[in-house]
């Protein structure tokens, strides 16, 4: 590959040339078992319940609601979503975030769902939550969509029960979606045919291999004569 005499176009350039090689090289969709965090159940329940509160808000539609999750007495939340080009830091954005004084007219509902919630207490009074959210969004003029995200966030408890001080949405790689895009629409019989197509591979390369060893066969006998 010819480099430019552009740093930033150069980089872009190796990214797009060795990210599929990267991502297609290694295990990165193996999915296993969720790990067991020793954690007391009772705070696990709790910040659990924070959770799975913030979708049952969000799908109320009433998106403002989601700042009563929120320690306000955290000086400064910090909040990352997928869509923003950088981190809201502060009360400010993230009110603006929550609660805009105009309620964007081309969102006409929105829908979460929260599962494989795993909870670890890092302190007295703070723990962190980990897990995937199914987040489906219908806009004016346009079919829903929809996406699963993995999050994360830091709470706090307080005298109202635990509380958001830090929250983070982690979308996939570009090559990782586009890849289960294509995964998405394997046909339902694919499996039973790999099966088979299996077999088959099996039974070719079995008549490659005969052939070649006959191959060689031959032309040692003719070298000998």
């Amino acid at each position: 590959m010819k480099l430019t005499k552009n740093p930033t176009i150069t980089s872009l350039m190796l990214i797009l040339t060795l990210a599929p090689a990267a991502a297609l090289a290694g295990a990165h969709k193996t999915v296993k078992p969720l790990v067991k965090i020793d954690v007391d159940p009772v705070v696990e329940a709790a910040v659990t319940d924070v959770v799975m509160e913030t979708a049952e808000r969000w799908n109320s539609q009433d998106y403002a609601s989601v700042l009563g999750l929120w320690d306000p007495n955290e000086p400064f939340p910090t909040y990352l979503a997928e869509e923003q080009a950088q981190w809201f830091v502060g009360w400010d954005r993230l009110n603006e975030y929550l609660d805009p004084p105009r309620p964007n007219p081309i969102v006409e509902a929105i829908r979460e769902e929260m599962y494989n919630i795993q909870v670890k207490q890092i302190g007295p009074d703070l723990a962190i939550a980990v897990w995937e959210m199914r987040f489906h969004m219908k806009r004016i003029m346009s079919n829903a969509i929809g996406e699963t995200v993995r999050v994360s966030a830091v709470l706090r408890e307080t005298d109202d029960g635990w509380r958001y001080i830090h929250w983070a949405e982690s979308p996939k790689t570009a090559m990782v979606y586009i890849e289960d895009l294509y995964e998405q629409d394997v046909d339902d019989d694919w499996d039973e045919f790999f099966e088979e197509a299996k077999q088959r591979r099996k039974e070719v390369v079995k008549k490659k291999r005969a052939a070649m060893r006959e191959q060689a066969t031959a032309q040692g006998s003719e070298s000998r004569l």
